[in-house]
């Protein structure tokens, strides 16, 4: 027998019977065709000599958004391989509420060239609600046409449990057109409990069988273990925003809670955490550290189990997948299992100097094999078609009344947390128009219709981010990333807003005559350059908004969900004022 690559010498990492041991590993045609418990005799194409190495699956994310790190697709995994990840399994649902199924399309098309497998899930909710316009949306029709691509995996989150457990609209016949081709569901359900749980993980039909088979939105360990003892395969989330692994892994290892079901994912991760920190890797650390600390098992052992939860687990996630469309399985070192792997120069750093995909080496001695991006960016550079310059006036809130305050709406905004709070404050009105008042830390905020030059606008007001001067712009707002603006006053906020309608999408910040931006030309939401040069950017662009005043760590981050009404308890879009809780929009003034 003859094989195309031989590792030699190393110590393989057995997932599957969490153990350490020594061998080699016989690649041929992109698959492990044995694992030898003693050095090999048998002629390879290529040997690699791993001795005093460890050996590992190659690191799987099985829930993430790629737009978030405002990289293109094939910048993520150049910078993502170089940490051990080997495929990724994202939903492209941001980049499709602005361009649909072009969207979609470049994230296949960069995939075929990637370093690393990325799978696709169609967007389920696309637009996510009817209170806000998106740049484009997608039908029961067009999910139906993207589902049969081989490098689709499934139905991305379904984050439209009302409509599974009510039975509205098409929300139960999407997640049935993507089960019945043999794909994987996954489901997104934040807080959904009891007898709701079992309509959601069913899909309606209470009959015992999981067709919406995963959960990434868990906020306690309570919560996580419902899911799971419900049939779903838990996702745990460690990003840049949301870092639920610190209190639901503790929950279950102190329960002694079987880990099988559970596993990592980043879900949200932007490129400055993800250049120096890592990816999967970085979640792997984290994990083995509160395993040790609340499991009482050793560092190996906990290490292990770690990377199991990224590797084993996921892979066993997706096996549905992989069965029904004739791809060999991954997450382990097993025979017959695809050669994803990756070498570690110890198991305490999980520092990578060796990543090979498909049984091809992709990473060596820390360099990464660059790919070039195929095709171009054509129509989705040019996303932003708010045609004429906004002016102070647009954001001015017009009153006229003698009275000299109001009691209004104002969003309770929070560093950290993706929910708001519902404030009511009374505002000074002067000059006939409801003003901010600073000295309450109350700001404003306006979103503008950035996709169809609709001038449809809403402007209200925000607490909590402690702002003094100047004004913030984005294009990146959550989920329909139509143009959101705060500011102190409205000559800044104008002047923020026009500068990322002239970069063609992306961030800004106006403080007195200077503008600092950092363009996202990619629909808005991610750039056409490298992992460095965002970096650098973002953090010119984080220390300009600093001299605002701000007391947000990440104004961005946190100014990108204002707008996003799924997530409690007031936001704003477009269209106005959304009261989650009850689900539809309010006025800005209370009576």
């Amino acid at each position: 027998m003859s094989v195309d690559l031989i590792l030699r010498g190393g110590t393989i990492v057995d997932v599957v019977a969490k153990r350490c041991y020594g061998g080699d590993i016989l690649i041929k045609d992109g698959l492990i065709q044995d694992v030898t418990h003693t050095s090999s005799t048998i002629a390879a194409a290529e040997t690699l000599d791993v001795t005093g190495q460890y050996v590992i699956p190659g690191f799987i994310d099985p829930h993430l958004h790629i737009e978030s790190s405002l990289l293109s697709p094939l910048e993520f995994a150049h910078t993502a391989v170089s940490h051990g990840t080997t495929a990724v399994f994202v939903d492209p649902h941001e980049i499709a509420n602005v361009a649909g199924k072009d969207g979609i399309s470049l994230f296949l098309q960069q995939a075929e060239a990637a370093p690393i497998d990325i799978f696709i899930g169609v967007p389920s909710c696309v637009p996510a609600t009817s209170f806000e316009d998106t740049g484009a949306e997608l039908s029961l029709a067009d999910i139906k046409e993207l589902l049969p691509h081989p490098r689709v995996y499934g139905l991305a989150e379904m984050m439209n449990f009302p409509g599974i457990i009510h039975d509205l609209g098409e929300a139960r016949a999407k997640v049935d057109s993507a089960y019945n081709l043999g794909k994987v569901v996954d489901g997104h359900a934040p807080g959904v409990s009891g007898r709701d749980l079992a309509l959601y993980v069913t899909n309606g039909r209470d009959d015992g069988t999981v067709r919406i088979m995963s959960d990434h939105e868990s906020r306690t360990g309570e919560e996580a273990l419902e899911k799971r003892q419900a049939g779903m395969t838990v996702a745990i989330r460690y990003g840049s925003a949301t870092k639920d692994l610190d209190v639901i892994l503790p929950y279950l290892v102190e329960r002694g809670e079987c880990l099988e079901g559970f596993m990592l994912c980043s879900d949200d991760l932007d490129a400055e955490e993800l250049r120096e920190h890592g990816h999967v890797d970085r979640i792997v650390r984290r994990a083995r550290d509160i395993l040790v600390q609340h499991g009482n098992i050793d560092n190996e052992q906990a290490t292990i189990q770690a990377i199991a939860m990224a590797t084993l687990h996921p892979g066993r996630y997706f096996s549905r997948f992989f069965r029904h469309h004739g791809y060999p399985e991954m997450g382990a070192i097993v025979l017959g299992s695809v050669a994803n792997l990756a070498v570690l120069d110890s198991l305490e750093t999980l520092e990578c100097s060796t990543v090979i995909r498909r049984g091809e080496v992709v990473v060596a001695n820390g360099i990464v094999e660059r790919r070039e991006v195929p095709g171009d960016y054509g129509g989705l550079l040019r996303s932003v078609t708010v045609k004429e310059p906004l002016s102070a006036s647009d954001f001015i809130v017009p009153y006229n009344s003698p009275e000299r305050e109001v009691a209004a709406r104002v969003i309770g905004a929070e560093d950290g947390s993706l929910t708001t709070q519902i404030r009511i404050i009374d505002l000074p009105v002067s000059d006939g128009a409801i003003k901010a008042d600073l000295a309450r830390d109350v700001i404003k905020i306006a979103v503008i219709e950035r996709h169809h030059n609709t001038g449809m606008h809403a402007v209200g007001f925000v607490s909590g981010l402690g702002m003094q001067r100047g004004a913030v712009a984005s294009t990146v707002g959550h989920d329909s990333h139509n143009l959101i603006v705060v500011g102190v006053d409205e000559h800044a906020m104008a002047q923020a807003a026009n500068h990322v309608i002239e970069i063609g999408g992306g961030m800004a910040v106006a403080v007195g005559n200077e503008i600092k931006s950092l363009p996202l030309p990619i629909c808005g939401l991610m750039s056409t350059g490298g992992v460095d040069a965002v970096v650098a950017d973002y953090r010119s662009l984080q220390a300009a908004a600093s001299r605002t005043g701000t007391t947000s760590k990440s104004i961005f981050l946190l100014l990108s969900f204002l707008a996003l009404p799924v997530i409690p308890h007031l936001k704003i879009t477009n269209r106005g004022l959304v009261d989650v809780d009850a689900f539809e929009p309010v006025p800005l003034l209370v009576d």
